[in-house]
């Protein structure tokens, strides 16, 4: 039986995968969310694979609204994506945006937006996973520039 939990390994928490997502990931829109997909990377500690479980995270900012309706449309949207395990693939990090007008939305609201934007979503979701080369890694300490020497010479 598939487990419906929204533990630790489901969340993006760390604000670097929020701004990954964001500068390198591809983009669905629907009236009340801005739906952002980018491939998944493995940790640096290699505990976690790139292939895990999707991870959800959510920005709502004070064009939503007060504090109280910005945490009600963050948890209304992570039950909408705790009770649809397929909605994206594994291997994938799902950044969602609340827009103006999202706190109004209840669970049921929620889905049918989000259904609807699916199938652009998975045409992203399919883009995004094709692009990421298995050379990813080394694409990405490459990018980090060389290391310094330590030490006498």
């Amino acid at each position: 039986m598939a487990s419906f939990g929204f533990g630790r390994e489901r969340r993006i928490r760390r604000r670097a995968d929020f701004l990954r997502v964001q500068s390198n990931g591809e983009r669905a829109t629907s009236r009340h969310f801005v739906l952002l997909v980018c491939a998944r990377e493995a940790s640096p500690s290699a505990t976690v694979p790139a292939s895990a479980p999707s991870r959800l995270g959510i920005v709502a900012t004070r064009k939503v609204g007060d504090a109280t309706m910005r945490n009600r449309i963050k948890r209304v949207c992570r039950e909408c994506f705790r009770l649809w395990p397929g909605f994206v693939p594994d291997g994938i990090d799902l950044v969602v945006i609340a827009r103006e007008g999202a706190d109004a939305l209840t669970l049921d609201g929620v889905r049918d937006e989000w259904s609807r934007a699916r199938p652009a979503l998975l045409k992203r979701c399919a883009n995004v996973l094709r692009a990421k080369p298995e050379g990813a890694a080394a694409a990405s300490q490459e990018r980090a520039g060389p290391r310094k020497a330590v030490g006498p010479a």
